[in-house]
């Protein structure tokens, strides 16, 4: 290491050791920091709104209701996009309850009665209950409910 590099670390490290908490301290109580993503999200077609209309009598708080919305925002995109992984509704029902339980951990189970029962009957009468090929009409019906969800919980 050259004596240059040790000369310009060496005074880094006091000014870290000398000014370090002071304006770590300065910057914590004078810079506020915004961290609350916005996500617009389309109305939804008559049809899925009524898909999910008993999402939307659910009174989540604003921290879940975001939490949610971003969730199935982001599992349509993932849905829309991917047609190498995700080839069936069965494939999809498994990825969605995994990725639901990995997502929200346990502590958000039971506590909106009826939600996941929601969900599951938006997205079962928007693509059938049985195990069928995920087909590029029914792929788009599943983004748009997935989409809808996410527009759900913010009403």
């Amino acid at each position: 290491m050259s004596n240059q590099l040790r000369t310009i670390l060496a005074v880094i490290l006091c000014a870290v050791a000398f000014l370090g908490e002071p304006a770590y301290q300065w910057i914590k109580n004078n810079v506020e920091v915004v961290n609350t993503p916005t996500v617009t999200i389309d109305e939804p077609s008559m049809e899925d709104k009524e898909l999910v209309e008993d999402i939307v009598k659910i009174n989540f708080s604003k921290e879940d209701a975001d939490l949610v919305s971003c969730f199935f925002l982001e599992l349509a995109d993932v849905v829309g996009d991917d047609e190498d992984v995700i080839k069936s509704t069965g494939q999809f029902s498994n990825f969605n309850l995994m990725a639901g339980l990995l997502h929200f951990d346990t502590d958000f189970a039971g506590k909106y009665d009826g939600f996941g029962e929601s969900v599951e009957y938006a997205v079962q009468n928007a693509i059938g209950l049985d195990n069928q090929p995920l087909t590029d009409g029914k792929r788009k019906d599943l983004v748009n409910i997935l989409e809808a969800i996410s527009w759900g919980v913010n009403q």
